[in-house]
């Protein structure tokens, strides 16, 4: 409780001494231009002589701590033995040892008393520590040090393009010489943007529309290259990469959570469930199968250092569903279950069954964690498993296991929420499309380092941009009206599905909406925004411009607001609607549905991957209500049918970008 104590007294007071009043402080700008710049180029070594001299040591004074733990001597023994993974070897946090790792030098970052302590060990990881396990943990830290969070960690497609972008265009990037381009004239497909501009415009905070941002960028040239190739129908979704690293900043925030708890494990498989329902919308917008799906069989999508999945990986992988289903099934059929320990349990006594719940569902990736590869694979890689079609069919099969358990032994209550005296009258929703954005990418950190020190001294003359285009959509709204006979507190949710009127196992419903709303007697209208929505985040200010405007803001020509940064964990707004149709639109329906609020709202901080105080909740329903079980024919009358129930038609139409 002590070092709890002391962490938190100690995060206050660097909490006003940094952060002061929402503008960035010398102090905090220090420690912001430190960050970026210690992670340019991490994959290669330490250029900055100031920093190697200091990471030649790691902190190893236990007074510098507020804790010394067990992991931290595991991990500085490994160090001086030599079994630490090697700098140039391929990283992967799924893989025991290599998380094991990542949890020594996260301690080692976390539990220092002050930011020198911290600078120093950082600069020593970055010299010597492998620069996977490196951003890893430095990710964690920032994402759950109370006095860090403010500072703004580059998205991890920034970090490391060459994971995120087809080989063509890494290749080029990593040949790219300044020099000979401006000495030949720019006989290339990498053109200079006159005037500057980068798209898109519209920026959390403004930022590319303001004076700021010319000066800013004034000594910068930005270059840009054109995509490279044509996806296909479904890989605009799956290598769009802000769907990539969504999921990846996700897994990240809840591995290392002092969270065990049986919410966090339920959140988990409400934010796969949206993923599978999304995913198998866009399935169905582009008329590919999606009601069962199939797993890809083993390619290569045109990236040489990442594959699919090896057979091999497949195999194993299938065999542990194999596994799974079989322990899943006889937990069902003998009501019992088989502990590690090798003792039972009854899982119909008292709560037991959320002991099952927990041995038989991890509530992260580590279900599909195999040996280690020696080379990269899209799947067991969270960076990229979204990039993977197979992922969707484990998951689809996997949550199919986890509402088939929680059908059987998770209590039911849903009833009690269905609300009475009120009725949903109508819903009218403005026109919903959908077009291709162009958006440019920051590649900056795939180009050789050489191009950023003069004299020693980091420099950032130039940068990289990849035009791409992705799926956007317009601002909609839609109005509900709802009579009531009395003054009631009502959660509303709103649900988007296919037109397909048959089995609604089959069909998925993404959640687009909830909201609480006070009713009062007569009729109620309501009018909800899509920039409303909840759990959503726009964009943000590029790798390049975020260093330039602190070193703007370090000159004093710059107040630098502190409220520019998107949350990691939230879901890309764009992406809520599937593509629509062109000419023909693509017809889907909504689903609107009404439950009483108990007043057990909770309010955690998971869109920033913080993970301290639970997650955000309305209410005790399951987070996938009402469809974290199967409903069966007698029960869809109750939850999905009535008058606190409403179904629409809605069409989806798709513009060209010049419409």
């Amino acid at each position: 409780m002590r070092f709890w104590v002391l962490l938190s007294l100690f995060f206050i007071n660097i909490y006003f001494e940094v952060l002061g009043n929402g503008i960035g402080n010398p102090y905090f700008l220090e420690k912001q231009r430190f960050l970026l710049e210690i992670l340019h180029h991490v994959q290669e070594p330490l250029m900055n002589d100031q920093w190697r001299l200091l990471g030649e040591q790691l902190v190893t004074d236990k007074d510098q701590y507020v804790v010394f733990n067990d992991h931290m001597v595991k991990f500085f023994n490994a160090f001086n033995l030599g079994n630490l993974l090697p700098r140039k070897e391929y990283y992967n946090p799924l893989y025991a040892d290599h998380y094991q790792q990542t949890l020594g030098l996260y301690h080692f970052f976390y539990n220092t008393r002050d930011w020198y302590t911290l600078w120093q060990n950082i600069c020593w990881a970055r010299v010597h520590i492998n620069p996977g396990i490196f951003v890893h943990a430095l990710t964690q830290v920032l994402f759950k040090r109370e006095d860090y969070q403010a500072l703004i960690m580059p998205k991890v497609y920034e970090i490391w393009p060459e994971i995120y972008h087809d080989e063509k265009t890494i290749s080029k990037a990593r040949k790219f010489n300044f020099a000979n381009w401006i000495r030949f004239e720019n006989a290339s497909d990498i053109r200079e943007i006159i005037p500057q501009r980068v798209e898109p415009q519209s920026l959390m905070g403004d930022l590319r529309s303001s004076l700021e941002w010319f000066q800013a960028m004034s000594d910068v040239n930005i270059l840009r290259i054109k995509q490279q190739k044509k996806r296909n129908k479904i890989q605009y979704l799956l290598e769009d990469i802000g769907w990539q690293s969504y999921w990846y900043n996700l897994n990240v925030g809840i591995v290392l959570s002092d969270d065990n708890s049986y919410h966090l494990q339920e959140w988990w498989y409400y934010k796969l469930n949206q993923i599978l329902a999304r995913y198998k919308l866009e399935l169905y917008s582009q008329k590919l199968p999606y009601k069962k799906l199939t797993p890809v069989k083993f390619f290569t999508k045109g990236r040489k250092q990442l594959k699919e999945e090896f057979p091999k990986t497949s195999k194993k992988l299938i065999k542990y569903l194999e596994k799974l289903e079989r322990k899943v099934a006889d937990a069902i059929s003998f009501k019992s279950f088989h502990l590690p320990n090798g003792s039972f349990i009854n899982l119909e006594a008292e709560n037991n069954w959320l002991i099952g719940l927990e041995q038989l569902f991890p509530y992260d990736c580590t279900q599909l964690t195999i040996k280690e590869s020696i080379q990269p694979e899209l799947l067991p890689d969270i960076r990229t498993l979204l990039r993977s079609e197979n992922f969707y069919f484990y998951a689809d099969r996997i949550l199919n296991l986890y509402r088939w358990y929680r059908q059987v032994f998770s209590p039911s209550n849903h009833t009690l929420y269905i609300p009475s005296d009120l009725r949903i009258e109508d819903l009218r929703i403005s026109p919903l499309i959908t077009y291709d954005q162009p958006v440019d990418v920051d590649l900056s950190n795939v180009l050789h380092a050489k191009h950023f020190y003069l004299a020693g001294q980091f420099v950032w003359p130039f940068t990289l941009q990849e035009r791409q285009m992705r799926l956007q959509h317009k601002d909609f709204r839609y109005n509900l009206q709802v009579s009531s006979n009395k003054t009631q507190s009502t959660i509303f949710r709103v649900f988007l599905t296919t037109s397909e009127r048959g089995s609604i196992q089959r069909e998925p419903f993404y959640q687009l909406d909830s909201f609480l709303r006070v009713l009062y007697p007569g009729l109620n209208k309501i009018s909800r925004e899509s920039k409303e929505f909840g759990g959503l985040i726009g964009d943000h200010i590029s790798y390049t411009e975020l260093h330039q405007f602190v070193k703007l803001a370090e000159r004093e020509e710059f107040d630098f607001p502190l409220n520019i940064s998107t949350p990691n964990c939230g879901f890309p707004s764009r992406l809520i609607l599937p593509r629509g149709g062109n000419g023909n639109p693509v017809r889907m329906r909504l689903l609107i549905l009404a439950t009483v609020y108990d007043f057990k709202a909770r309010q955690g901080n998971e869109l920033n991957c913080d993970f301290a105080k639970g997650v955000s909740r309305w209410d005790e329903l399951p987070l996938a209500f009402p469809f974290d079980r199967f409903l069966e024919d007698d029960t869809q009358s109750m939850e999905i049918s009535g008058d606190h129930v409403f179904w629409k038609d809605v069409e989806i139409l798709h513009e060209e970008h010049n419409a």
